[in-house]
């Protein structure tokens, strides 16, 4: 039976694989570099407005923290956008809100693929560059300027090196650095400065402000400081800029309150764009930003992140190509930055505006007659608004066939499951409770909302259990009602859902009481991990805990978190001792080398272990293997999550009782009870359907600045999957602990296999109905990638690769 479910198995991630590579296209783009449609002996000799471009991206800049006073930190801009040597606007950036598809937007000028946003973290791709598609960058290569990059390795990724006349990268995924990442920027600026003449473009990309958001929060103490050495920067670059300079300050994407992007809400997707030069002061100050002084002070307590002009950010492309008199890049759909054109004489302005408005229709491969357009520029820009929405709207090119026969695939896989199922189980309420739970699930996939708030169908299907299994049990009620109470807690832990949010979750409570939360900390290290039978597994376990406590003391202490006065003497002691290092900086030195000693020691302890119970012929290795692995857990989570473990044991305790001496420890029970907790747990530990609740932060431990997209993949996947791992290992001192282990393993595996094919046939059938609906490539695209996600790393590598050598060895 195991080896038929694992052929499906395979089968399955065949089918989600094709219909991933249909649904996922690279994007068809028209080849070739753009020509001067309107007049173009007349554009060819038109003087530029400007001579000199520098560009200067701040990652993540969202819009309130360059023009809301109680965010922003930046004075001297502030001051230049007063004055009228600047002016503001806040950018639309198009979800995927993450750093390859806004370059290649802003670059460009074109809509996001949506299979960028995964290969954003992939650094050795290559198949995502912009060699063959037109761009400014490239356009400014035609036109024989010097470019010169610095900063965030993605642009060298994207652009051929030969392209840059001088460039440095600097690694945009080791979110950990908040300094070094942009003093590797900072320190070219003087020379570059010195030396105008030898260069025409200079391009800067800042991470570290990115960085903190993704380890602290839009809110994070470190902002503030961030926010004035990017201000200073920028005042450098300005003050030693000619006239005939233009300086762009822009964030490719914003970030929402926890710091991270990715998805579609309105602070991911506000980004801050300020173009400056000292020409401008010459000229009328776009509309918007006469009305306001700035800084604005913005009181709501539901910031719309909309300041002074907006605009798409892919305006920036024809505005460049207008200002410095070069073809609009072919598959831009960007329309001008009107206040710009006043920049020109009259007649000028009016043919750009041609130009932009034919470039835009032939994008649309629409040639139609439209010289009555033009008589009027409101109508005119009216209609190239027009044009741009629909082909911002207008969805990738589908591989219908991959679609299909990816579709069908899971279709008889999930008939050959229901098959298996009712070999297996037969009509018995164990069949029907997961048929039951997998139609709800795989019907809500329909609904876009259901989608952003799933976490609310798991807490009923959650609760709804436990009503069920108290009604079967009725002298059991004490035990479910703990259990119930211990949902509950895990429920009011985290923001949960992507529509509403809540500020006294539990973990918001103890990161404003970080003295009262490291207790909680130390008790929950030292408490899961001491409750041991034997003196192996004691001192196994107790080794890991210490490392992990001085870890995670120690990480606070580098990011400005308050712990107990012993703590820090504690964690002080330890990186002494450990890194031979007395400097003030002994925290931050120490950070890689204890993580890499607990991952040696927790291997080392895992293999003893094993090796132990082999020889011995022992049973039980499995206890101590989980409680190590609790640990692990607990040592890729966030600080104010760790005492959730606390809850999870106590529900695990009662649960294995329940299902022990109640349910006999039927294997299918506990495979549901396993599978509902998992996405309970993952979606109530701080996940959602959405890319920017990935946690990053977490993927680093350990981790040098030698950056490894497959370990900190690996990482990535553990950090964010932490729950829904607990509770896949709960199952093992309940079902492998007879000698009926690979039966039990094969009804544990069919559980989640009939659940994932069914609601995966509903998801698969949503996506290609609602291909064209407005949320299909924030809402239903990245349910589609989370779904694939716990089919390779919870099922295959969790359930498979990771129980079998275990099951083997105990």
């Amino acid at each position: 039976m195991a080896k038929r479910i694992f052929a499906l198995l395979v089968c399955q991630l065949v089918a989600i694989s094709l219909f991933c590579a249909g649904f996922f296209p690279q994007k068809k783009v028209l080849k070739g570099d753009a020509k001067f449609l309107i007049e173009p002996d007349l554009q060819s000799k038109t003087k530029p407005v400007f001579s000199k471009f520098v560009l200067v991206v701040i990652d993540a800049l969202r819009s309130d923290f360059v023009f809301e006073e109680s965010k922003s930190h930046f004075f001297q801009l502030h001051s230049l956008l007063e004055q009228g040597n600047a002016w503001g606007f806040t950018a639309f950036s198009n979800p995927p809100t993450v750093t390859l598809p806004r370059l290649k937007g802003i670059t460009t000028g074109s809509t996001p693929n949506f299979l960028d946003a995964i290969l954003n973290v992939a650094e050795g791709d290559s198949s995502s560059n912009l060699n063959e598609q037109d761009s400014w960058v490239k356009q400014f290569v035609n036109y024989n300027k010097r470019i010169r990059f610095f900063g965030d390795d993605t642009w060298l990724k994207l652009f051929p090196l030969d392209f840059f006349d001088e460039y440095e990268g600097t690694n945009s995924f080791f979110v950990s650095d908040f300094e070094q990442v942009d003093h590797n920027v900072t320190r070219h600026i003087s020379e570059q400065l010195m030396n105008q003449e030898d260069w025409d473009v200079l391009i800067l990309h800042y991470l570290g402000l990115d960085h903190i958001g993704h380890k602290g929060g839009s809110d994070s103490q470190f902002m503030p400081a961030k926010h004035q050495e990017m201000d200073e920067i920028i005042g450098q670059i300005y003050e030693n800029s000619g006239n005939d300079t233009l300086i762009c300050v822009m964030g490719d994407h914003g970030m929402n309150d926890n710091g991270n992007h990715g998805g579609s809400s309105s602070g991911e997707t506000s980004a801050a764009m300020v173009l400056m030069s000292k020409k401008l002061q010459d000229y009328e100050v776009p509309a918007q930003q006469k009305l306001v002084r700035l800084p604005v002070k913005d009181t709501s307590t539901n910031p719309t992140y909309q300041y002074l002009t907006s605009i798409q950010q892919v305006d920036l492309v024809p505005t460049l190509a207008t200002l410095f008199n070069f073809p609009i890049p072919k598959n831009s759909v960007g329309v001008v930055i009107r206040e710009t054109l006043q920049l020109l004489d009259d007649k000028l302005a009016a043919i750009k505006v041609q130009e932009n408005f034919r470039q835009l229709q032939s994008v649309k491969r629409s040639h139609k007659d439209t010289d009555d357009v033009f008589e009027n520029l409101d109508a005119t820009f009216q209609k190239m608004r027009d044009i741009q929405s629909e082909l911002m709207r207008s969805a990738t090119d589908y591989n219908y066939e991959f679609l299909y026969l990816g579709l069908l695939i899971l279709l008889v896989s999930t008939m050959a499951a229901m098959a298996a199922g009712l070999q297996q189980i037969r009509l018995e309420k164990p069949f029907f409770i997961i048929l039951t739970i997998s139609l709800i699930v795989g019907l809500s996939s329909f609904g876009s909302s259901f989608v952003e708030e799933e976490h609310q169908i798991w807490w009923w299907i959650a609760t709804g259990g436990v009503l069920l299994s108290s009604l079967h049990l009725p002298d059991k009620k004490f035990t479910h009602l703990i259990i119930l109470l211990c949902l509950r807690i895990i429920r009011g832990w985290n923001n949960s859902g992507q529509k509403h949010f809540y500020e006294n979750t539990i973990f918001e409570i103890l990161k404003r009481n970080p003295i009262q939360q490291w207790y909680l900390n130390f008790f929950t290290i030292f408490g899961l991990g001491l409750l041991q039978s034997d003196l192996l597994s004691f001192v196994s376990t107790l080794l890991v805990s210490m490392l992990c406590f001085v870890y995670k003391v120690s990480w606070s202490i580098v990011n400005r978190e308050r712990v107990p006065d012993w703590m820090y003497q504690v964690a002080l002691k330890s990186c002494s001792i450990i890194t031979g290092s007395t400097t003030g900086d002994v925290f931050e030195e120490s950070l890689v080398p204890v993580a890499r000693l607990f991952y040696k020691c927790f291997l080392t302890c895992i293999l003893i272990n094993l090796g132990f119970a082999k020889l011995t012929s022992k049973r039980g290795a499995l206890n101590s293997i989980s409680t190590l692995l609790t640990m692990l857990l607990v040592f890729q989570s966030p600080s104010s999550n760790i005492p959730m473990f606390l809850a999870y044991n106590a529900l695990r305790n009662s649960l294995t009782k329940l299902l022990v001496e109640d349910y006999g420890s039927s294997s299918f029970v506990t495979s549901i009870t396993s599978l509902v907790l998992q996405y309970f747990t993952f979606f109530h530990f701080g996940g959602t359907n959405s890319i920017a609740t990935v946690d990053l932060s977490n993927a680093y431990h350990g981790v040098s600045q030698d950056y490894n997209i497959y370990l900190v993949g690996f990482m990535m996947c553990l950090s964010n999957f932490v729950p829904s791992i607990y509770w896949s290992i709960f199952t093992w001192r309940i079902l492998y602990s007879g000698n009926q282990k690979w039966n039990r393993f094969s009804h544990n595996k069919l559980t989640f296999f009939m659940f994932n094919c069914v609601s995966g046939c509903a998801l698969l059938l949503a996506c290609l109905i609602l291909r064209f609906h407005l949320f299909i490539w924030s809402v239903f695209s990245p349910k589609l990638c989370y779904y694939a996600a716990w089919n390779i790393f919870m099922n295959l590598v969790i359930g498979w690769i990771l129980e079998i050598p275990l099951l083997l060895m105990n």
